[in-house]
């Protein structure tokens, strides 16, 4: 288990998309948001396993688009 002070609390992570857009995760406790921000903004509240979900789905893709890039270049 994890020391308290283990636990990253707050911003996690800010991606910015382009100079409009931008993807914001935040953690506090267990309460999990995800923000698209841009010109319309979207705020998701989801639960760790919902992220762990997103995260495993979006490498999935990465990878999938990664080698399609690879291969469209030969």
């Amino acid at each position: 288990m994890a020391n308290e002070q283990d636990v990253v609390i707050g911003r996690i992570a800010e991606i910015e998309i382009d100079k409009s857009a931008a993807i914001l995760v935040e953690q506090m406790d267990d309460e999990i948001s995800i923000a698209i921000a841009g010109v319309v903004g979207v705020h998701l509240r989801v639960t760790p396993g919902q992220a762990r979900e997103l995260s495993r789905s979006l490498a999935v893709a990465a990878e999938n688009a990664e080698k399609f890039r690879a291969s469209a270049k030969t």
